[in-house]
């Protein structure tokens, strides 16, 4: 008990960590207010579910182009910079955003203009923000770091919902709106770079071509078995649970006739279950049996998500929604941690920007499809249930070819 409270406390005496701790709260409060407040938008002042869909492609599809760049780039430029600008950028996009709104011109098309811009610039902070963790805490440190990140991140998805539900009730989309833009700003102000002092890249005078850091990157993940198999676990719960759950929400409050209470009742859902399994994982610091976890937390998220699919009482879909993300973070912050103990420094960057590509990039494979199948008019709980029961049998596949996984600590 005594080793525990001296490395949390240690922990949270580490400058740098705090201050990307405290950027990471700011941003993502800011996104999950920016992404019900949108969906909403969407769904009931445009009418428009199914182009729900396409607009969140929009914001998905840059990211997954440019999210292996952004790793290259974080493993030869000073990650705090990295941070700051894409910070920065996106609260602009953000008032821009505002401007259009407040003249009647917030459409469509510029919705999907805005979208592509933020998951452009996304692109290149995840990778910096999660490769950067390991650089600024130590070795013995980085799960409860990892977790306590996740977790803490995990629980403004839980308020960013409700508080964008009392502000659309309160008032309209502008106030929605400058409160995401006001929070990123602020994750701006935490992330700048004299105020982090985190190392220079080693990398920095390397003229070696992106391709080639592209290659070396994708054959250091292909060549282990940690990495390859426990980026397979992280596709295969975003591509088939993740993805289909998130665009899901509006379009199931729609059709059972709710409110932006009952959206943001849902997506606060999963984001408790999410930081509830991440506050666990701080306390318990797991460290034996990790690959068994992962594999029975895959086939568990998997029977909850298709419980969830076939449910239409928004308290049991609440309670599903949470228990399935309570399940799912048992997949994704051990497998984390697991690939940046093995990664070596200087390609840490390049191995994050690929588990992150793992863990949003195929959202909008999981985004088209679910707007198709909607605007064929095929009903959403269908949908949701062909997708866990595809995924709950690519998990039982991945977990017959990856013995060895298995008993890894």
């Amino acid at each position: 008990m005594v080793n525990r409270h001296l490395l949390e406390k240690s922990l949270l005496k580490n400058r740098s960590f705090v201050l990307v701790w405290l950027a990471g709260l700011c941003v993502m409060l800011g996104f999950s207010m920016f992404f019900l407040s949108v969906s909403w938008f969407i769904v009931d002042a445009l009418n428009e579910p199914a182009v729900l869909g396409i607009v969140l492609m929009s914001m998905s599809i840059p990211r997954v182009v440019m999210m292996v760049y952004g790793g290259i780039l974080a493993d030869k430029i000073r990650k705090s910079l990295i941070m700051f600008v894409t910070n920065l950028l996106q609260a602009l996009v953000m008032i821009a955003m505002i401007v259009l709104f407040t003249n009647d011109w917030l459409s469509v098309t510029s919705l999907i203009g805005i979208a592509f811009v933020f998951g452009f610039l996304d692109a290149f902070f995840f990778p910096a923000v999660s490769s950067m963790i390991p650089i600024i805490v130590s070795d013995e440190q980085l799960q409860r770091a990892n977790s306590l990140f996740q977790g803490s991140t995990e629980l403004m998805f839980i308020l960013g919902p409700l508080l964008a539900g009392v502000l659309l009730t309160i008032g309209d989309f502008t106030l929605t709106f400058s409160a995401s833009a006001l929070l990123i700003f602020l994750s701006a102000v935490f992330v700048f770079p004299p105020l982090i002092r985190d190392p220079k890249s080693a990398r920095t005078g390397e003229k070696q071509s992106a391709v080639k850091d592209l290659v070396e990157g994708l054959n250091y993940v292909r060549r282990s078995d940690v990495h390859r198999t426990g980026t397979l676990s992280i596709v295969i719960i975003n591509l088939f649970m993740i993805g289909p759950i998130l665009i899901s929400f509006p379009i199931l409050v729609e059709a059972l006739g709710g409110r932006p209470f009952e959206l943001s009742l849902l997506e606060g859902g999963l984001a408790l279950g999410t930081f509830s399994a991440s506050i666990l994982i701080v306390i318990w610091n797991v460290k034996k049996q990790r690959g068994r976890l992962v594999f029975a937390s895959l086939l568990v998220s998997f029977v909850l998500f298709i419980l969830f699919s076939q449910l239409e009482v928004f308290s049991l879909l609440v309670l599903l929604a949470a228990l399935t993300g309570f399940v799912a973070m048992f997949v994704y912050l051990p497998t984390v941690t697991m690939v940046q103990e093995k990664t070596d420094k200087d390609k840490l960057g390049r191995v994050m920007s690929i588990i992150t590509l793992a863990a949003s990039g195929f959202e909008p494979i999981a985004f088209g499809l679910i707007s198709i199948l909607v605007a064929a008019a095929l009903p959403i709980q269908t949908v949701l249930a062909i997708s866990g029961i595809g995924g709950f049998v690519l998990s039982i596949l991945l977990i017959w070819k990856s013995r060895s996984f298995r008993n890894l600590d």
